[in-house]
């Protein structure tokens, strides 16, 4: 039997020629540096990385230069928020990446399923990743699972970095320190120490936000106002969105308070920010800066705000659906069925369509209700004219500003309010107590049950006393916005929609382009509508007239009463 030979051919690089060992393709070699915010080490600091890499790289005659990615103070555990990382990524699955060399795994990532996964698919095409610190390639064998324990314990270091910060953090906020960037905050700097002061440029724009609202105009409307305006916000940039006034209307700064730990991050690998609702203590600071907003007219705004969002929760859908379009649709009513008009376009895909407002029923069942349509632009037009008339005769101006600071309460409800807030708090603690009191004492089952109960009760009076105050504070404060929104009309010539909602709580339809518009002085006329509709339709009218629209040729005949509930 003849002996196997067996030659041993050594492997060469693709990039050699055999015969005369020439380079004919450098290995294109890229760098990968990354820098956070608190190095202090200036060795492997951004700029001396790029630098260092780079002059190496070009001095190798086996390697091209195949770039420099860098990314400076941005988080190790999560790649995906590396964008020049990422671009590195796609430039070797691209083919202009033969190998990566970087100063250590941490630098590389803290994410253990996120390296292991790069270096899987890049070895899969053949890119190798050269890990200096470690001296290990990830063509070793041995890589994957000195990769796993490095990458741990660099993920541990990101977890212990991510605790103490948060510890940090949460020190400043219980001694009532502010944590934020004001660079794009609209409104306020920030002085040498850190405390905010009044930018009063800015502060004028907060102001007229917060006017403009108390005036009736919605963030909708406030929004495309400020941008045909071309009013800067705390960018320095003309970009104004309904989201972004709603923001300004309700952040407490303006008030000159502070809430700290609004938001939290519970991953400390995905750094992904989440609303804290409930996931962490928060801290509320009262006055701790200088207030751009007096507190009245604040808590004003935010009662606006949160009788809109509350009609906007409503079980009712076929009201809320057409009130978050426009505030003219969901005030419309059928003063023969008490159903809410619906719009409805007519002719719709043709040059004749036609918006309409329609009965409920009418749409539903022609023949149970007799009450027609109304064209919904005339309607729209025709109250905004109704609202002039009211508020710029000189005669009813005068009734109407009256009756407005009549119903105005001169009354502090917030004091009460704060005292029963506090009552509530020692009975239930007091309830609290009572098991553990009980222990200790002769008390019979009797006496602690019966003691039980008297507590109990007085927790729930004091409760309904509380909710029945907030109910009277609300429309206190609904009645002085409605006051505020009637001096504004009476004083400028601002006409928008939005301005409907504070004058009038409901338009009943009584014929044919024939409305009338009801005042609500109880803030709650729709929903008492099905048992007091013969009320309502009796009340005194206090201006009737007719409205001629040019754009229609068409007529609407208007009254106007108020209802005072009970």
């Amino acid at each position: 039997m003849n002996q196997t030979i067996v030659e041993i051919i050594e492997p060469t690089p693709r990039f050699k020629d055999l015969e005369t060992n020439q380079i004919l393709e450098k290995k294109k070699v890229a760098a990968y540096a990354r820098v956070s915010t608190d190095e202090t080490d200036q060795l492997h600091s951004y700029q001396n990385q790029i630098q260092e890499y780079t002059g190496r790289i070009q001095k190798n005659e086996e390697w091209e230069f195949a770039g420099m990615y860098a990314d400076e103070g941005i988080t190790g555990t999560d790649m995906r928020k590396r964008p020049n990382f990422m671009k590195m990524i796609q430039a070797a699955k691209d083919g202009h990446i033969d190998m990566i060399i970087t100063k250590s795994i941490s630098r590389f990532s803290r994410n253990t399923v996120d390296i292991l996964t790069v270096i899987k698919e890049l070895r899969t095409i053949g890119v190798e990743i050269f890990f200096e610190k470690e001296n290990i390639s990830s063509t070793d064998p041995k890589i994957d699972l000195v990769l796993t324990l490095m990458s741990s314990i660099a993920q541990e270091e990101s977890r212990s970095i991510s605790e103490n910060t948060k510890w940090g953090i949460q020190k400043r906020f219980q001694q009532g320190k502010l944590i934020m960037n004001t660079t794009w905050f609209l409104g306020y700097d920030k002085d040498d120490d850190g405390n905010l002061i009044v930018n009063h440029e800015q502060a004028e724009t907060v102001k007229y936000i917060f006017d403009l609202y108390l005036r009736g105009m919605g963030v909708t409307a406030l929004a495309r106002h400020l941008q045909s305006e071309n009013i800067k916000n705390g960018r320095g940039a003309v970009a104004w969105y309904p989201d972004t006034v709603k923001e300004i209307l309700k952040n407490e700064k303006y008030a000159g308070d502070l809430m700290l730990q609004k938001t939290v991050t519970l991953d400390y690998l995905t750094h992904k920010t989440l609303e804290n609702d409930g996931h962490a203590t928060k801290y509320y600071i009262k006055d701790a800066h200088e207030a751009i907003i007096d507190r009245e007219t604040f808590d004003i705004v935010q009662t606006m705000l949160q009788a809109r969002e509350t009609i906007l929760s409503v079980d009712n859908k076929e009201r809320r659906k057409h009130l978050a379009r426009k505030p003219i649709k969901g005030l419309v009513y059928c003063s023969k069925c008490k159903r809410m008009y619906n719009s409805k376009m007519h002719n719709s895909g043709t040059t004749f369509k036609k918006s309409m407002l329609k009965c409920h029923t009418l749409i539903n069942n022609p023949h149970n209700c007799v009450n027609p349509s109304i064209h919904e632009p005339l309607l729209e037009r025709g109250t905004l004219y109704a609202i002039e008339k009211l508020t710029k005769t000189p005669s009813m101006q005068e009734d109407l500003i009256h009756y407005m600071e009549k119903s105005l309460k001169q009354t502090n409800s917030h004091e009460p309010l704060k005292a029963l807030r506090q009552e509530s708090r020692l009975i239930a603690n007091a309830l609290k107590a009572l098991p553990k009191q009980r222990i200790n004492s002769t008390m019979t089952d009797d006496e602690f049950n019966k003691e039980y109960q008297a507590l109990s009760q007085k927790y729930e009076n004091i409760k309904q006393q509380i909710e029945d105050l907030k109910s009277t504070i609300t429309k206190e404060l609904l009645m002085r916005r409605r006051f505020y929104a009637l001096k504004a009309f009476i004083d400028t010539d601002y006409k928008d929609l939005s301005i409907i909602k504070s004058f009038f709580g409901l338009i009943l339809v009584m014929g044919k382009n024939h409305v009338r518009y009801v005042i609500d002085d109880t803030f709650s006329i729709i929903d008492e509508l099905h048992e007091k509709i013969d009320t309502i339709k009796k009340l005194p009218i206090i201006l009737k007239g007719t409205y001629y629209d040019i754009k229609t040729n068409d007529n609407l005949y208007y009254e106007v009463s108020i209802y005072e509930g009970n």
